[in-house]
């Protein structure tokens, strides 16, 4: 468990205290735009190329969850 050792207490550079590892703006950002975002229209494709070959290819009246209501 040494690898976390680090998050525990902020380093002492010449007395200063150094602040530890956060999350910020920058780094939600970066995450909803290389991750979420590609991951999300990924699999929007894939839902449009399955409703696509549900109704036009086997000619169903309905696609998913609509066939339940």
């Amino acid at each position: 468990m040494a690898l976390f050792a680090q998050f525990k207490k902020p380093p002492l550079i010449h007395g200063q205290r150094i602040p530890g590892r956060r999350f910020t703006r920058w780094a939600a950002l970066y995450f909803i735009g290389f991750v979420a975002l590609p991951i999300l229209g990924l699999t929007l494709a894939l839902d449009l190329i399955g409703y696509l070959v549900a109704v036009k290819l086997f000619g169903a009246s309905c696609y998913g969850l609509l066939c339940f209501f």
